[in-house]
């Protein structure tokens, strides 16, 4: 091995990477055949005859196929004396992922059933057959598989076959997987990657930094893919009928557009006369009690109903899609149009703010941290639920909170150099103009996300104003007047859109919402336990974990000591993401730094912003409730500060316990990606597992075969 290390080093480093590269590719060959592929090669003919069972004696029998019924979704075939290692079973049905499990009885077990697999299938699609693979002892006497999932329709076995001979057949996406893991792997050995420091100027960093990206743009459009299993673009502008829909599922935004469009505020919705005459129509309660029909969740005022959903997804993707085409983008194009746009702007921060904290940044953790920063902002969990209209304004957020980190630590940067020509003040305005405008944008998406902002920014901004290198003209005219000219305006923009609704410049539409409960009774007053709930809920709260793909999901865990309603759904805490943990970093962070003076950005900016966290965390706790998408407002911010802190404290610097916590901190990272990945496959919409259940059913036997 030596030696061919040595050879390998004479030739030219491009070589070496296709060298490595056909290695990896020719060992992930070698593990699809020789491990995943393994009872191809021990399939014992002789000892386990292949034998097809005779579904024409069973009752039901119908000439062509076995139905299994939603009362009985069972069947068990009994008086069987043979061995058997595995079943293989072919339905035709309904389509859908259908779950189930097959118990046996066999010389171990003789009289009582006994569990020997689990299985999913689509009976109505390329995946309507299964095989689970048994571990019986002796001659198998009875065979019994049942549908665990309620059937609303029959289910029809085609054959059941025990010993079916299996096909050496190569699963192309897990060998591309394996290969390009493989290769990554070897490169980063061989290279020393984890030794390098990452240098702005060198093109082959650059050339690294930009595959990341374009594998976080890819997951993108493959997270696109799979939640649609027609993948449409475009839907025809909606009819009246569409418009005026009471189903809870019609998209806002598409109502939003069609008022406007009509030269009006309030969406074109017809107003049930009883609502007025309720006592509080924004009791739920009363409403149902009453049995009075209105539109779910939006906001009703003085005899009309608005959106109270932020318009930044409107101007971003609804008008421009609808300007060129005359038509609407499904909500599954436009949250994968907004996601594009937010991984863009991430990257733009994470490089940012390496410029501005630690600008000796170890590549591998960057190269991992930034694939772990997309995936721990929980960007393609709220991707993979766009179809849902609710995800696509925190998918906006995600990305203009993001752009305002990148604008304001490059603005920050900008204003170092007491003086400078006359191109770096234009781009020292430009900065504060461009970030005062993504702060407006962020207000447009998610107004309580401005918090974060004030919070990441605020330490920045007013070091420039006290600082007296710089020129009054550079603190004022160059930098406070660029950022607050759109901020001024955007406010006064949004209060008057505000006023012009609900009659209050700050009311955004929140308090008059037709929910769950009314929303004007939440209170703000401040409890130490209700904080610790938040905490828990926000923060601690675990992952269900199973042992069947996707091997998570999201807790319904309720919090019964509230006081009053409460709004509780799906949700998961942000240190379920191991990246997350880098906030914990924090601590020695301000234990080593408060006693100097200089550098106070970097003790500051992330204190600053850890409170800012807390304080969200606690108002969308009180105001909101507990969801996913709640604990989605901090995500990002989270993500992008505990990955900073860990490039920021973490080397690969000899010492071997700076190896070891390299080591943990890196898995973390990796960690954090697969977790971000498989949340595609469990969600709130779950819109992979029933839009396109074949796609479904191929990743998960890619680890479940």
């Amino acid at each position: 091995m030596k030696k061919i290390m040595q050879q390998l080093r004479r030739v030219s480093r491009s070589a070496q990477a296709l060298i490595l590269i056909l290695a990896a590719a020719a060992l992930a060959l070698v593990l699809e055949i020789g491990v995943f592929h393994i009872s191809f090669f021990t399939q014992d003919q002789e000892r386990y005859p292949q034998t097809e069972i005779n579904l024409s004696s069973m009752d039901g029998w119908n000439g062509e196929a076995l139905p299994l019924l939603p009362e009985n979704p069972t069947v068990s075939f009994d008086n069987l004396s043979v061995p058997a290692r595995s079943v293989t079973i072919r339905t035709a049905g309904p389509s859908g992922v259908l779950s189930g499990n097959v118990g046996i009885c066999d010389e171990a077990s003789a009289y009582k059933t006994v569990g020997a697999g689990s299985f999913q299938v689509n009976p109505g699609g390329a995946e309507n057959t299964f095989t689970v693979h048994l571990q019986s002892h002796g001659t198998l006497s009875r065979l019994r598989v049942t549908f665990t999932d309620a059937l609303t329709e029959p289910v029809f076995l085609l054959s059941v076959t025990l010993n079916e001979r299996q096909p050496l057949a190569v699963n192309g996406l897990r060998l591309l997987l394996m290969a390009f893991s493989l290769s990554a792997l070897f490169l980063i050995v061989h290279f020393r990657i984890y030794r390098r420091e990452y240098q702005f100027g060198r093109l082959s960093y650059r050339l690294m930094n930009l595959g990341v990206l374009l594998l976080c743009l890819l997951i993108c459009g493959g997270t696109f893919y799979a939640q649609n299993a027609d993948h449409s673009l475009l839907r025809p502008y909606p009819t009246l009928e569409e418009i005026r829909s009471p189903e809870m599922v019609v998209d806002a935004y598409m109502q939003q557009l069609d008022a406007f469009e009509k030269g009006q505020i309030e969406l074109d919705l017809d107003v049930n006369p009883q609502l007025a005459a309720l006592n509080n129509p924004y009791d739920t309660g009363e409403r149902d009690k009453k049995e009075v029909a209105y539109h779910w969740d939006r906001a009703y005022y003085n005899g009309k109903y608005y959106s109270y959903f932020g318009l930044a997804p409107l101007f971003m993707v609804y008008y421009p899609v609808f300007w060129l085409t005359g038509m609407l983008p499904t909500t599954a194009f436009a949250g994968l149009l907004l996601s594009v746009f937010a991984v863009v702007m991430i990257f733009a921060a994470v490089h940012a703010l390496i410029r501005l904290f630690t600008p000796r940044a170890n590549l591998l953790l960057l190269l991992a941290g930034e694939l772990a920063v997309v995936c721990g902002s929980f960007l393609y969990l709220m991707q993979a639920s766009s179809s849902s209209f609710y995800y696509l304004p925190l998918i906006a957020a995600a990305g203009w909170l993001a752009a305002f980190t990148a604008l304001a630590s490059l603005a920050f940067l900008a204003c170092r150099p007491a003086a400078g020509p006359v191109s770096h003040i234009r781009k020292r305005v430009l900065l504060f103009f461009l970030c005062g405008v993504s702060l407006v944008m962020l207000v447009l998406s998610r107004p309580n996300m401005a918090l974060l902002a004030a919070a990441f920014a605020a330490p920045l901004f007013l070091r420039i104003l006290i600082d007296k290198s710089l020129s009054w003209r550079q603190r004022l005219l160059e930098s406070a007047c660029p950022f607050l000219i759109p901020v001024l305006i955007g406010a006064a923009g949004v209060m008057y859109y505000n006023y012009i609704r609900f009659g209050s410049v700050f009311e955004f539409g929140t308090a008059y919402q037709l929910t769950e409960s009314d929303i004007r009774f939440n209170s703000l007053s401040f409890s130490l336990h209700h904080f610790g709930s938040m905490l828990y809920h926000y923060f601690a709260e675990s992952f269900v974990y199973t042992e069947f793909f996707p091997f998570l999901r999201f807790t319904t865990e309720k919090c019964v000591d509230f006081g009053n309603y409460l709004y509780q759904e799906y949700s998961a805490g942000l240190l379920q993401m191991p990246l997350n943990f880098g906030i914990f970093l924090l601590v020695p962070l301000l234990a080593t730094r408060f006693r100097e003076k200089k550098d106070s950005r970097k003790k500051l900016v992330p204190a600053c912003l850890l409170v800012g966290i807390l304080i969200l965390g606690y108002l969308d706790f009180m105001l909101g409730g507990i969801h996913i998408r709640y604990v989605c407002d901090l995500s990002l911010a989270l993500s992008l500060c505990s990955f900073i802190m860990a490039l920021d404290l973490i080397h690969f610097d000899g010492t071997r316990s700076a190896r070891f916590l390299y080591v943990i901190v890196l898995c973390a990272f990796l960690v954090t990606v697969l977790r971000g990945l498989l949340l595609i496959f469990s969600n709130e919409t779950n819109d992979v597992l029933l839009n396109n259940p074949d796609f479904y059913l191929k990743i998960s036997r890619m680890f479940c075969e």
